[in-house]
């Protein structure tokens, strides 16, 4: 099982929780996310918990599903 998980807040439908084996029980380190494109548009904003580096949700989604390539936790560019 995962040791972290993150939670995207689409524009429309649903949210979206990842990684496949996500426990949503974790609570511990919260931070708030977006992902952009390479034109710096943001696709997504959610959350992640738990034990992280913090390039998780791009790697697990933003990445593979939409070409995101940058992310900023708490406002910040990693």
């Amino acid at each position: 099982m995962s040791k972290y998980y993150w939670r995207i807040f689409p524009h429309i439908g649903p949210d979206v929780i990842g990684p496949h084996d996500a426990d949503q029980t974790i609570t511990a380190n919260k931070a708030k996310f977006q992902m952009y494109d390479d034109d710096g548009i943001c696709w997504y904003r959610g959350e992640i918990y738990g034990e992280y580096d913090g390039f998780e949700p791009l790697d697990d989604f933003g990445g593979p599903n939409d070409g995101c390539t940058a992310i900023k936790i708490n406002g910040e560019w990693l």
